[in-house]
């Protein structure tokens, strides 16, 4: 079959759940996908030894705290989630670490060691954010992004005017107003920059948005491979088709419209009703030529600025899980889903992103990491397990992306080796822990997800000119191009990366809008709020 009513452009998870919307929407939908498999950053893969599955991109999930999972009835295709009980620990040199729980109490036990103002303005905000707002949070994420002034006029009283006080600010800014400890401090910011933000002006509403998360991360059982699995099978059940190892040469227009697309192989799959594109808005523009969006559009995409950083990551293949000196000071660290290790302090932070805004690899790394077996037993063998740990790096290193091939080697022993300060079991000689390692770069990062260009795994960098209806572009900011029928629904567009299928979603309401489709699912209302 070649013929359909939608053809989706990139098999990401965004991809594939606008694709098992519009599908269960009785649509003939094909998406194509240019890698053997299906799923983009949500691919499971033997890195390092037969048997020992690791995550190439997502690990830290929130999937289920959005509409997605439950339309789309993902645990009946086999999608399941364990949610730790120790959700974080933030390791320091000096032996102390603060663990963030599910149950908030906890949480504020361990950060009143540090700061007991701290702890109870973290009850504050945890309630406000995470409790009272929770419905408020998800409204941002699952609906069209609306400007600024719409947004303050739709969300009243004191908690719209705290919530939209957090716009102007930059990441530090953000954290900083909150909180007096500089350990408390480095666990936020350590982790918005791992949702790759940059310390910049305007991204402080992100923090709010973390408030909400941060507690309700889950590990993908059996590997992140298995959300596209389970929407892949959504979309097959339904009657659409999704095809690997094709590569989408152009996106065909006729008479301005969007009817297809052309694949280096020469085949042609045509289009009835709609084009959409999970892909990149730059790599997008290329394929539908860049003649076809204006100049004004086309200038700006040329300028769409891709992430300040990228991860280095070393996954290991190991006998036994990492034992972290931590523990002798809070034994949950063991015990912990994410662990972020490398910054003691904001100042030292700060100097590891500017190591790395020159292009070179940081004095000192830092960055978050994970042993998911420890959570789900089927990442291993028996009795073994898997752990990474991607720390924040650069993709041009010292000036030339391909040095991370040349220096691969050299850079995996540096990673383990700082690792290893911290859980010293992970050292060589007798009784050593590690099995095998790979190293994964910046640069394979783009190998893998050609749209995570320059290792940009949230696909385009967030700052005030790329957030909310500004991302991509305004023009192309709801999910709509220039271009009739042709569609955006991927990470490139509101809210941008992470497994949230957000993008998706919200490109197949677009879609369904367009289309006069009767939808079969209730769409998240738009935030409001008022006191």
């Amino acid at each position: 079959m070649t013929e359909f009513d939608g053809v989706i452009v990139g098999g990401g998870h965004n991809g594939l759940t606008c694709a098992a919307y519009l599908a269960k929407a009785g649509l003939s939908v094909a998406v194509v996908e240019r890698n053997d498999e299906a799923g983009g950053g949500c691919t499971t893969q033997e890195l390092t030894l037969p048997g020992f599955r690791h995550n190439t991109h997502s690990s830290y999930h929130f999937l289920e705290e959005g509409p997605v999972p439950g339309d789309l009835e993902l645990q009946r295709y086999g999608l399941q989630y364990v949610y730790p009980e120790t959700q974080h620990a933030t390791i320091f040199r000096d032996g102390r670490a603060i663990t963030v729980y599910t149950d908030p109490k906890r949480t504020a036990e361990s950060l009143a060691r540090f700061s007991k103002a701290d702890a109870d303005r973290w009850l504050e905000l945890y309630e406000r954010y995470a409790e009272a707002a929770r419905g408020l949070m998800n409204g941002f994420l699952y609906s069209r992004p609306l400007p600024p002034p719409v947004l303050a006029e739709q969300i009243k009283g004191d908690l719209g005017r705290d919530l939209m006080s957090y716009m102007p600010l930059s990441l530090y800014e953000a954290v900083d107003r909150n909180f007096e400890s500089e350990q408390v401090r480095v666990l936020f910011k350590s982790f918005l920059h791992a949702i790759s933000i940059e310390n910049v002006p305007g991204t402080g509403g992100f923090f709010p948005r973390l408030l909400s998360r941060i507690t309700r991360l889950g590990v993908p059982v059996g590997g992140a491979g298995n959300v596209a699995s389970a929407l892949r099978a959504v979309i097959e059940e339904h009657g659409g088709t999704v095809v690997t190892g094709a590569h989408v040469e152009r996106i065909l227009l006729d008479d301005g419209r969007a009817t297809g697309v052309r694949l280096a192989t020469g085949e042609v799959l045509s289009a009835r009703r709609f084009v959409a594109s999970s892909v990149d808005a730059p790599q997008t523009v290329r394929l539908a030529g860049p003649e076809n969006f204006g100049a004004a559009i086309t200038n700006k995409i040329e300028n769409y600025k891709w992430a300040g950083h990228s991860l280095v990551t070393l996954h290991l293949a190991l006998q036994e899980p990492p034992r972290y000196t931590a523990a002798e000071f809070e034994p949950d660290v063991d015990r912990a889903f994410l662990v972020v290790l490398g910054a003691d302090d904001s100042e030292q932070l700060g100097r590891t992103f500017d190591q790395i805004h020159e292009g070179r690899l940081p004095d000192r790394l830092a960055g978050n990491g994970a042993c998911p077996s420890l959570f789900d037993p089927s990442y291993a063998p028996d009795g073994r397990h898997v752990a990474f740990w991607w720390p924040w790096a650069p993709y041009d290193l010292d000036g030339d992306a391909a040095n991370w091939d040349r220096r691969s080697e050299e850079v995996g022993e540096r990673l383990l080796a700082e690792w290893t300060e911290y859980a010293p079991n992970l050292g060589g000689g007798t009784g050593g822990a590690v099995l095998g390692k790979r190293v994964f770069s910046p640069l394979d990062i783009e190998r893998h997800c050609v749209n995570m260009v320059r290792g940009s795994h949230h696909v385009g960098a967030y700052e005030p000119s790329q957030l909310g209806g500004n991302r991509p572009v305004p023009e192309m900011g709801q999910y709509r191009t220039p271009i009739d029928g042709l569609y955006l629904c991927g990470a490139s567009s509101h809210p941008g990366g992470s497994v949230s299928a957000a993008p998706g979603y919200n490109g197949a309401n677009a879609i369904a809008e367009d289309l006069e489709l009767d939808t079969w699912w209730t769409p998240v209302p738009a935030p409001r709020w008022s006191e």
